[in-house]
């Protein structure tokens, strides 16, 4: 087993480096087929795992949009556009869906720890290491010196409401950091957001959000955005 991770990891260097400037010519889907082809159709000697559905029985699904979307998707510094993906927000994996040499859709668990970022129809995810110390895909809402990252999940649970016994799984739930020089700084409410800046600093953010009438707690991405905006535009420290 050992020999045989080594065995994918060489091989889709190999395809990776083989490919050098021409991700954008041929999609992800393109050097899969390419690697099925060369080397049989087992997945592991592609990229990971396949994908297998469990919950099939269950109420929902654990995935953040619950269709593939068409997405951008990089990895090792290649960028692959136009590629089927879901994000499994339960299991934290990201799945590509793609047609194999047979016809037939193939779905693919790709390696965390090999994808740096991916797009969700508007949404930006990259892979950070998070306050556990454990690799995870993060909603990027600004990545700069001060910067807002969501992570999302959700639970699965058995519902005895009915009689029977059946499990569901929840809505997303999002839990948001801000990211300042290479620190965690969680945030439910605009009093836990404005805790992470100094005195001066928050008595003006604390104008803005009454300005700008936003609610930390409930507010958009594009409210957020303009938020953190503002206070990357603050006198901070090191400046």
């Amino acid at each position: 087993m050992h020999m045989k991770r080594e065995l994918t990891f060489l091989i889709l260097m190999v395809l990776l480096s083989i490919a050098g400037g021409r991700a954008y010519g041929q999609s992800l889907s393109d050097y899969l087929t390419d690697c099925e082809r060369k080397y049989g159709s087992d997945a592991d000697l592609v990229n990971g795992e396949k994908y297998f559905y469990p919950y099939s029985s269950s109420d929902g699904d654990p995935f953040f949009f619950s269709g593939s979307e068409s997405s951008e998707i990089r990895i090792k510094g290649k960028d692959f556009e136009g590629q089927s993906l879901r994000y499994d927000i339960y299991n934290h994996l990201l799945v590509l869906d793609y047609e194999d040499v047979y016809g037939g859709t193939t779905s693919l668990v790709m390696r965390n720890e090999w994808v740096e970022s991916f797009s969700l129809s508007s949404l930006q995810f990259k892979g950070v290491t998070g306050p556990e110390g454990e690799l995870n895909f993060f909603q990027v809402i600004m990545d700069s010196r001060v910067s807002c990252l969501y992570r999302w999940s959700k639970e699965y649970q058995l519902n005895l409401s009915s009689g029977v016994q059946n499990y569901y799984f929840t809505e997303p739930q999002k839990e948001a950091f801000l990211f300042i020089a290479d620190e965690f700084y969680p945030f439910k409410s605009t009093r836990s957001f404005l805790k992470v800046f100094n005195d001066e600093q928050q008595k003006a953010i604390k104008l803005f959000i009454r300005q700008a009438k936003i609610r930390v707690k409930n507010s958009t991405d594009s409210q957020m955005r303009h938020l953190i905006e503002y206070c990357n535009s603050l006198p901070h420290e090191d400046s």
